[in-house]
């Protein structure tokens, strides 16, 4: 649980956590020098569960992230947000999940929005089909997220401050390309408090980030793409349908000759994706 500027629903976040019916994990509360009094909060709490963790100066999202990673002893590593809440069976859910589906690597949950905006966030159950929303969005929350440490470290699969705000997609892409597998579960068992001006809510700062990580996304997928289809690929949706057709037939034959995705699968989005822009 990074710590940023958060203080004000800081109790509540660490309560939801505290309050898990699954008992047995270490909360890593990193404080990221936060300037308000979200230290004295933490004070407060003797639970031993609590691990905490400030450094000398403030590192960013994903470098705290990674000093977390650095400081999990658990089979698992489970993401939180410091202004949000989990319900309290959510790690009893996603432990026994993973428990039970040995082949999969990560599960997050669905997530309901309150605060300056209500609504529900739910991403697709289905590895293959997380696969193929990486192309043109992040596919997993982020912060109902838990992942099999071992698999990602294994991998060498940490954050990249260099990507943030987009240092979840940017993950996630990542482990898609060396083969692990990740589903969402369509549980809601996560509040995501929006709230302005975070980082959710600005996508002017997420654009160019989360545009370099589709083009990675899409090379490693299709190698063989030319300049052209690569430029065609980031200029969704707003391609002109000719151009449009021609790029998702290649993809189409391209992935049948050398299987990134599942090709049934993959027909079926592009043909989804491309109706959906001709109505």
């Amino acid at each position: 649980m990074p710590v940023y500027k958060t203080a004000a629903y800081l109790q509540e976040a660490l309560d939801s956590m505290l309050a898990q019916t699954f008992t047995d994990f270490e909360l890593l509360v990193l404080d990221d020098c936060s300037p308000d009094n979200a230290g004295e909060i933490l004070d407060r709490y003797n639970d031993p569960r609590i691990k905490r963790y400030r450094g000398e100066h403030n590192e960013g999202l994903a470098n705290i992230l990674n000093v977390g990673i650095d400081m999990a002893r658990g089979k698992y590593i489970a993401r939180m947000d410091s202004d949000d809440i989990s319900l309290p069976d959510r790690l009893k859910v996603q432990v026994e999940y993973l428990e039970s589906h040995p082949d999969v690597d990560l599960c997050s949950c669905a997530m309901r929005l309150f605060g300056s905006r209500e609504g529900l966030w739910v991403r697709d159950t289905d590895p293959d089909k997380v696969r193929i929303s990486a192309l043109f969005f992040s596919p997993v929350l982020h912060a109902s997220s838990l992942w099999r440490r071992e698999a990602f470290e294994g991998r060498g699969l940490r954050f990249d401050q260099q990507t943030v705000p987009a240092e979840d997609y940017d993950l996630w892409c990542r482990a898609l390309v060396e083969g692990l597998r990740l589903v969402n579960l369509p549980d809601v068992l996560y509040l995501y408090r929006i709230r302005e001006g975070q980082a959710t809510e600005d996508t002017s700062r997420t654009s160019p980030k989360e545009c370099d990580i589709r083009r990675r996304y899409f090379h490693a997928a299709f190698p063989k793409a030319t300049t052209s289809q690569e430029a065609d690929f980031l200029a969704l949706p707003d391609l002109p349908r000719p151009r449009m057709a021609r790029l998702f037939l290649y993809m189409a034959f391209s992935n049948i000759r050398h299987p990134f995705f599942s090709s049934k699968k993959l027909i079926l989005r592009l043909l989804r994706y491309y109706h959906s822009q001709t109505k």
